[in-house]
């Protein structure tokens, strides 16, 4: 005789925020006798898997399940699990079985062991490793029905490597000291840490290139210390919160450095505004106006000394260098206006790590209606055989309206320059 089993799986729509969105997943299935039962899932599709709003500061980050996602299903009479996997709109198991006493029932996405050493770092390797758990509220046989909310157990590190240059091997220790590598689930609708003596990254990138942003699982609720290479940079006594993510630089993003002016030793802020951008001396410009020859030297001839230079055409990368539009992926720039005149123009980062990053750059011209900066680039010969160098200009045609864009000037002439450092790494 033909037994029908009908059974709801609860999951969640993983919104990465202090609320979720609950995804019921409507099932049924037919089991005879021994041969086993099949779980049909209807999922409500909220919006693709991993989407982060890279705009939005509350730590947002969107999940669904994609075909070929498996669900693992036991209960507290039995050592293995089923496996649930999706196709379609559909979850199924060909070999899950009800039990015959009742018993609680566990589910666990996507597995019971989890490994997180040497993760991609994409967001869909972060997707495929991000821990759901979840537990039916009382203790049943599955014939009338199985329900279980899946919670986050984990969160994710959005990995800033914001140079081409530095280390990124970023590795998490445990209170005890020892080396997290991985998830284990427990009977208790969560995962315990796998804990390693050895020196296990969870991430790790080569120093030369891949600055850029990465997506890393970690474990939420318990202590943790955050080191890049063998420097520890972060450490959270409670543990992160599930279900969110967190932001961090592989290195700071803005410091100081000193400057020889003039003979003396000087201390000057800087701030890097976009990931593998250079580092910008933050508010001042070398004093007065120079030749590009000048402006291109290095090294301790450098006007600011050996720590410093001139930036480059391609570094001075807050405008589109083929038109005349200001290059949003790197910056905002409004204008600063004193006595309805602009005197400055602000810089502020809008790329995860540096949203909080502000440069100035002060109009140069008398009549506070631009400026021009150079660039250590040199730029070639004009139709008349002058030598000419790059330079960044800024051209204000109202106190509300403004153009940036790059042109070349004979390299005799007198403009500003900000340095920037010539130093490649800086570490935590």
């Amino acid at each position: 005789m033909k037994k029908i089993l009908s059974f709801v799986l609860a999951a969640v729509a993983l919104a990465f925020t202090a609320c979720s969105n609950d995804e019921t997943i409507e099932t049924s299935g037919n089991g005879q006798n021994n041969k086993g039962m099949v779980l049909v899932a209807t999922v409500s599709q909220q919006s693709s898997r991993a989407a982060i709003d890279v705009n939005d500061k509350s730590g947002t980050w969107k999940f669904t399940f994609d075909d070929n996602d498996n669900v693992v299903v036991g209960n507290n009479t039995i050592k293995d699990y089923y496996t649930f996997t999706k196709s379609g709109d559909t979850f199924s198991s060909t070999d899950a079985k009800v039990t015959s006493s009742v018993a609680d029932w566990y589910a666990y996405y996507p597995g019971t062991d989890i490994n997180l050493t040497n993760q991609e770092g994409t967001s869909a390797s972060a997707a495929k490793l991000y821990a759901l758990a979840g537990k039916t509220e009382k203790a049943t046989t599955g014939a009338e029905g199985l329900t279980i909310n899946m919670k986050a157990q984990a969160a994710v590190l959005r990995i800033v490597k914001v140079d081409n240059y530095g280390p990124c091997d970023i590795y998490l220790k445990t209170k005890d000291g020892k080396f997290v590598s991985g998830l284990k689930a427990n009977n208790n609708a969560g995962y315990d840490v796998v804990e390693s003596d050895n020196k296990v990254p969870v991430f790790h990138k080569d120093s030369n290139g891949n600055a850029g942003i990465y997506y890393v699982i970690v474990p939420a609720g318990v202590y943790l210390e955050v080191w890049n290479e063998d420097r520890k940079f972060k450490t959270t006594s409670k543990g992160l919160n599930p279900g969110k993510y967190y932001t961090l630089t592989s290195g700071p993003t803005y410091g100081t450095a000193t400057a020889t002016i003039n003979g003396d030793t000087q201390t000057i802020d800087w701030v890097q505004m976009w990931i593998g951008g250079p580092r910008f001396a933050k508010e001042v410009n070398v004093k007065g106006t120079m030749k590009w020859t000048e402006a291109a030297k290095t090294g301790s001839d450098y006007v600011w000394g050996a720590n410093w230079r001139t930036p480059t055409k391609d570094e001075m990368d807050f405008v589109d260098q083929d038109g005349y539009t200001t290059k949003t992926e790197n910056v905002e720039v409004d204008n600063v206006i004193e006595n309805k005149v602009v005197t400055a123009f602000k810089y502020i980062g809008v790329q995860p790590g540096y949203t909080d990053n502000i440069m100035y750059l002060p109009s140069t011209n008398y009549k506070s209606d631009g400026g021009v900066y150079w660039s250590s680039t040199d730029a070639g010969y004009d139709t008349g055989g002058h030598e000419l160098g790059w330079c960044l200009n800024m051209i204000v045609d109202d106190k509300d309206k403004y153009i940036h864009f790059f042109t070349s000037f004979k390299k005799d002439d007198l403009y500003a320059v900000r340095p920037v450092l010539t130093i490649k790494t800086v570490l935590w």
